[in-house]
């Protein structure tokens, strides 16, 4: 028996159509920001700062860090670009009693944009995103020279670092996950078992160093902003 799947196919699609045509949309997450503009922040007291290696999970120390950057102003705003880093800078690192240089390229001529998605866990006041356009150098004082940025079979070039912003203590953290961020290329020197910087090629690097608690890799950043959704 041959089926009329024409016939039967019209009022189907024809109640498909009334259905999205009825359907409410869903609200983008908007974010309220005051005052935005630009802003400093240095360690926060009682933050560990570290850079981890994922794969060997050697987790370098820093005895400090400070960032800069801005956020835009105003109500009902987008999370993509609401803000943006111009400085991360981390000092005094040393892992296995070596000695680390970290080198972050971002700066006001190569700003690292900062995109915001939510409220999480609702209530909070910790709003979790991530910052692109981050790419680093790591060197040890053995010669240890390491490229980072996004993964090299995506493409390369610069990757993300996730980040989180808590709006009741203007806490600003890159303990927030985000897995972005690859080694690229390292030396030899690299990965040899010697004291230093234990990093290969594909490896991948957390600038928390920690897991994902705020209170790692953070900066208490002033004026301080006052970060709302909606």
């Amino acid at each position: 028996m041959k089926y009329k799947t024409g016939l039967l196919a019209l009022p189907a699609l024809t109640l498909a159509s009334a259905a999205l045509l009825t359907a409410p949309a869903l609200a983008a997450t908007t974010f309220t920001v005051s005052p935005g503009g630009a802003w400093s922040g240095t360690q926060a007291a009682g933050s560990t700062v570290g850079i981890r290696d994922a794969v060997s999970n050697q987790v370098t120390i820093c005895s400090g860090l400070a960032v800069t950057g801005s956020f835009k102003s105003g109500r009902g705003l987008s999370g993509t670009g609401i803000g943006a880093l111009t400085k991360i800078a981390f000092t005094g690192c040393k892992v296995e009693g070596v000695a680390v240089t970290v080198t972050v390229q971002t700066s006001a001529a190569n700003p690292a944009p900062i995109n915001l998605t939510q409220e999480f866990p609702a209530g909070s006041t910790v709003f979790t995103g991530q910052a692109t356009n981050i790419s680093l150098t790591l060197d040890d004082a053995r010669g240890c020279h390491a490229v980072v940025g996004a993964k090299i079979l995506s493409g390369g070039g610069p990757g993300f670092t996730g980040l989180a912003y808590r709006s009741s203590d203007h806490r600003l953290s890159f303990a927030a996950g985000g897995k972005g961020l690859f080694v690229q290329s390292a030396t030899a020197q690299c990965d040899n078992g010697a004291a230093g910087l234990d990093v290969k090629q594909f490896d991948r690097i957390d600038l928390g160093g920690f897991g994902d608690s705020i209170a790692d890799s953070s900066v208490i950043i002033s004026p301080a902003q006052k970060i709302s959704s909606p």
